[in-house]
């Protein structure tokens, strides 16, 4: 990806800038709004990241003209804000202003990392959301066994959900390629999500719950949607590959 980099304090412009290096990508940086909004109407950028408290322009004023600017190489290119203030009611206000995404400051490699990766799914998560998302176990034998009762019949319905992980990729495949495409992923996740609620399988649960949310904010779906749901589908195959509960 090409990223935008946007904020006044020359070490977290620094940080960025290598941190989004060593993730395999490029940037720009701008250390005012002014040059922010001049680079995102000259160059296509795939992600913004707009500090919100910047001088003159700040993130909100950035993305706000570009939105207006027909003429903007940019103005329909993502962004994430980034804030040392945070909370669920700044985090509302932002998305509403169009932000796809908040990051609290001071961000780490990990949390960039995750953010650049799953931001589609996770549109409209805090920072501190997604290292919530990271820390939930693929499989939680503990609460799988509370639903179901017993150890055996938890070993019983993981062979059958590994069954139904395995054909869920060309599954997702053909509701990309669906006409009513919203509808057939929506009903296919609805599904999965009893399936992995019943099998203790936390992440992929918390996935198919965002990205159902996703989809009834946008039907425009894309494959890059998915990227998410499929990689933590695979992470989970491969521990119910490993062995069942014991």
């Amino acid at each position: 990806m090409y990223l935008l980099l946007a904020d006044d304090n020359p070490v977290t412009l620094q940080f960025l800038a290598e941190a989004v290096r060593q993730l395999g990508h490029r940037s720009a940086v701008a250390s005012d709004g002014t040059a922010a909004l001049a680079l995102a109407r000259r160059e296509h950028f795939d992600l913004l990241l707009l500090d919100l408290q910047m001088p003159g322009l700040d993130g909100k004023a950035v993305l706000r003209q570009l939105r207006g600017d027909s003429q903007a190489r940019c103005q329909h290119s993502p962004a994430l804000a980034t804030t040392a203030e945070t909370g669920p009611a700044l985090a509302r206000q932002l998305i509403a202003d169009g932000f796809a995404a908040v990051l609290a400051k001071p961000l780490d490699l990990a949390t960039l990392e995750r953010a650049l990766q799953g931001w589609h799914s996770f549109h409209g998560m805090l920072a501190e959301d997604l290292e919530e998302y990271a820390a939930l176990p693929l499989l939680d034998d503990d609460a799988a066994i509370a639903r179901l009762g017993t150890r055996e019949t938890v070993q019983a319905l993981r062979r059958l959900f590994a069954l139904e992980l395995l054909a869920l990729p060309a599954e997702l495949d053909d509701g990309l390629a669906a006409a009513d495409r919203a509808g057939q992923l929506r009903e296919r996740l609805h599904r999965l999500l009893a399936s992995a609620g019943f099998c203790g399988a936390a992440r992929l649960e918390r996935a198919i719950r965002d990205l159902r949310k996703q989809i009834d904010r946008d039907a425009a779906l894309t494959a890059e949607h998915l990227r998410e749901l499929r990689e933590v589908t695979a992470a989970t195959l491969g521990v119910l590959e490993d062995g069942p509960a014991a």
